[in-house]
């Protein structure tokens, strides 16, 4: 066996092994849902509202509407994780969060979304501006920057409450499922603060 023979044959048994020595990578995906079993307070006395709301699809910043999880790194600097994406487009995920939010606790008498062909009495709007891993810190911190607004259809549309938020909260677990967790957490609890404002707001003008 010549020289040149020999020196193909070591090469292709390092190329070999290393195939074998590596690990494949695998794509990971996460979800935004309700907490599971998650205790929610509510005020005495407080009563659902009287008629139906319409729930809109929510709007997302174009930097985060997308399956890509994003990461601030800079004041005007984010990036994207690689092989690790939403399950579920935030904005669809987050519009089916509100209705079973809404549905759950009863916050409305109805519920619609989609084609709604009969007039509603409320429409919720929501926007988010902001859903990222904020890695700006030593800590790493999960960010949701939220608005819900409550327009009275009966009233010309006029916006009768609104809640804006934009919550940091430090995760104690460095890895995307907690973050995740942490993001709808977040969003239950403006969620709730929102809807508990809305049903005194309400109550107080019948």
């Amino acid at each position: 066996m010549n020289k040149q023979i020999l020196i193909i044959f070591f090469a292709m048994a390092f190329a070999m092994a290393g195939c074998r020595s590596s690990q494949p990578v695998i794509q990971q995906y996460f979800l935004l849902e309700p907490p599971s079993e998650q205790l929610v307070r509510w005020p005495e006395g407080l009563s659902s509202i009287i008629g139906s709301c319409e729930v809109e699809n929510v709007r997302i910043a174009p930097a985060y509407a997308s399956h890509k999880i994003a990461i601030r790194e800079g004041s005007h600097q984010i990036r994207y994780f690689t092989f690790n994406e939403w399950a579920v487009r935030p904005a669809q995920g987050l519009t089916r969060f509100i209705i079973d939010f809404f549905e759950k606790y009863h916050v409305f008498d109805e519920v619609e979304h989609g084609r709604v062909v009969t007039p509603v009495n409320y429409i919720l709007e929501t926007e988010v501006y902001h859903i990222e891993l904020d890695d700006r810190h030593e800590d790493l911190r999960a960010r949701l920057h939220v608005a819900f607004r409550l327009l009275d259809q009966d009233n010309g549309g006029k916006v009768i409450q609104q809640h804006i938020a934009d919550r940091f909260q430090s995760l104690e677990t460095k890895n995307i499922n907690a973050f995740a967790a942490a993001v709808s957490q977040l969003f239950m609890e403006e969620l709730h603060t929102f809807s508990v404002a809305s049903m005194q707001t309400i109550a107080r003008n019948d």
